[in-house]
């Protein structure tokens, strides 16, 4: 992609999210229940994915650097006590790297921004929304090559974890995380390619952990 490409995805992205929060803001507006809104940092360490060339030829493995994330997750308190939807949006900076040079001769890394935008709940087994919890959401993750030479890919994906909230004030909340994402893969799909690439996908999927901390506003 192009950088004004680029910013028209990011925009349509925030857009999608826009979409997917306005129905739960306004059921929770009608019914009283109460708004999380939680920007988060995190630092995530992940998996990596195994590659082949056309006629399998040579095989290797891509890996992405671990680094830094940032994100926003959205809560609505359900009519049952202790339950969540959560929307959940984060973004990480990274490198795909291999050993050899797959993607294409001599290159053996590019820049990757990896997007995911999923759904789902949370879970307080204590019946409040403060304490421990258990998350669970899904949905799509981006992957983007930051040279526009190279295809970017859209897969399905599915995130669980755990975490802890505790309150400072009514309003104003500390949210710790720790989440495991799972991206699917279409095994013999095309990886990080440009014209002259004849690497494919072997692997099902990859896996990454996230540890995160937030600051919830609640309304």
């Amino acid at each position: 992609m192009t950088r004004p490409q680029r910013l028209r995805f990011s925009f349509r992205f925030l857009a999608l999210l826009g979409l997917m929060a306005a129905p739960l803001f306004a059921v929770s507006a009608d019914k009283g229940f109460g708004i999380e809104i939680a920007p988060f940092v995190g630092y995530r360490m992940g998996s990596g994915i195994d590659i082949v060339t056309a006629g399998a030829e040579s095989r290797g493995r891509l890996r992405f650097d671990d680094g830094e994330s940032l994100g926003v997750v959205m809560n609505v308190d359900l009519k049952q006590p202790g339950k969540q939807a959560e929307l959940y949006f984060a973004r990480q900076d990274t490198t795909a790297y291999t050993s050899d040079a797959f993607l294409e001769p001599d290159i053996r890394a590019i820049d990757v921004v990896i997007y995911q935008l999923q759904f789902g709940g949370l879970y307080f087994p204590g019946g409040k929304s403060t304490g421990g919890f258990a998350s669970g959401v899904a949905g799509v993750t981006h992957l983007e090559p930051r040279n526009s030479d190279y295809r970017t890919h859209h897969r399905a994906s599915i995130a669980l974890g755990a975490g802890y909230k505790f309150a400072l004030t009514e309003h104003l909340l500390v949210r710790l995380d720790l989440r495991g994402i799972y991206t699917a893969l279409d095994s013999g799909g095309s990886v990080f390619c440009s014209g002259g690439c004849t690497a494919r996908f072997e692997s099902s999927g990859f896996f990454q952990a996230e540890a995160g901390a937030g600051l919830v506003v609640r309304f």
